[in-house]
């Protein structure tokens, strides 16, 4: 067995699981993965930082204890096959880009001509330990909560003084983005959404040179902290209360309703798919059943959407250690979308509202 992984960030793909490992973000390198050993290959600008990894993580996140470093100096994928030559399976990380899989099975054989090797593709091989975090990781994320929070009261702000009025969803997405690194913080984990009126209703809208005046204005954003993600959501009314405002307050109501129901009854070694369930049967009393479209919650860590998938198909288990959202809402199609999105963390038997910016 040798279990391979490879960044390939050059092209804009970026393998989190590099700095899980190594606690730095290589890039276009790999990993081979053994029965008795673990390999890690780095070129010249990343070697030196070989000094300060930790081994106990590494040992501790795989089970091996022999480490061995390798500097590149020829083609990557041939030195790893000739280190893993023994090997007579290859799996294959299923995120593994097709440049590097077709690379791979072309020369799966090297150096054992007469014993070709076979290649499969397994699931994420670090999944289920990252799933779980370690303080280490809970502090990182706690930064980043923190700082969007942060942003959040000043959003807040300007939308108490109206100062909100009349900028575009562009000019707002920059005030984010300045105020996440005036916090003195890495960067966003992605693009924030601004969506007003009718865009809040289109998943994913991207910021544009719409005015925002009196109605719904949704807000998505993220902050990163040491590679580690926050995630935040919001729906704020601006402006004047017009006659669409008693829906709005009416919609707003039901997703905080939901949103506290499915935080405080939520319980360490609960299936996920109750979780969703506590948010979604609290929405469908409130009759609005068919415009709960998005499930409850995800993990988030290194990646911004990772396990625990909190949806109504999931088998995930929740743990002690698990970081996820609770993100019940409300979509109106061609009107807006009402979300509340908090991020939790399992701790002993309940689930804590990390975020100091409940509702």
């Amino acid at each position: 067995m040798a279990t391979f992984l490879i960044t390939d960030s050059d092209n804009w793909i970026v393998n989190n699981n590099f700095h899980y490992l190594l606690g730095f973000q290589p890039t276009h390198w790999g990993i081979a993965i053994r029965s008795d050993s673990i390999h890690i290959f780095l070129d010249n600008r990343y070697y030196a930082k070989t000094k300060k990894i930790n081994k106990d993580h590494i040992t501790e996140t795989t089970g091996k204890k022999d480490i061995q470093y390798h500097k590149v100096t020829w083609p990557l994928i041939d030195l790893m096959l000739i280190t893993c030559k023994s090997s007579k399976n290859i799996e294959l990380e299923e995120n593994l880009t097709l440049k590097y899989f077709h690379e791979i099975n072309d020369k799966s054989d090297l150096g054992t001509s007469d014993n070709p090797k076979k290649t499969s593709v397994i699931p994420n091989y670090f999944e289920n330990q990252r799933i779980i975090k370690n303080d280490y990781e809970i502090k990182k994320m706690k930064k980043a909560i923190e700082v969007i929070d942060k942003v959040s009261l000043f959003i807040q702000y300007l939308v108490d003084t109206h100062e909100v009025y009349g900028k575009t969803e562009s000019e707002v997405r920059n005030i984010i983005v300045n105020k996440i690194l005036e916090f003195w913080w890495d960067d966003e984990s992605f693009e924030a959404i601004v969506a007003f009126w009718a865009h809040s209703a289109v998943p994913h809208h991207t910021a544009s040179d719409t005015i925002i005046e009196d109605g719904p204005l949704l807000i998505d954003m993220w902050a990163k902290h040491k590679w580690y993600c926050s995630d935040f959501t919001r729906t704020f009314w601006v402006g004047k209360k017009t006659d669409d405002y008693d829906e709005f307050h009416k919609v707003y109501s039901s997703v905080k309703k939901a949103s506290i129901k499915a935080t405080l009854w939520a319980r360490v070694w609960m299936k996920a798919s109750q979780i969703d369930a506590l948010a979604r049967k609290s929405i469908i009393k409130d009759g609005y059943w068919d415009y709960f479209s998005h499930s409850t919650g995800h993990g988030v860590g290194l990646n911004i959407h990772e396990g625990p998938w909190i949806t109504q198909m999931s088998d995930d288990k929740i743990k002690t250690g698990m970081m996820f959202t609770i993100e019940p809402g409300i979509y109106l199609p061609g009107k807006f979308w009402v979300r509340i999105e908090n991020i939790v963390l399992a701790k002993e038997e309940r689930v804590k509202c990390i975020s100091k910016i409940r509702y």
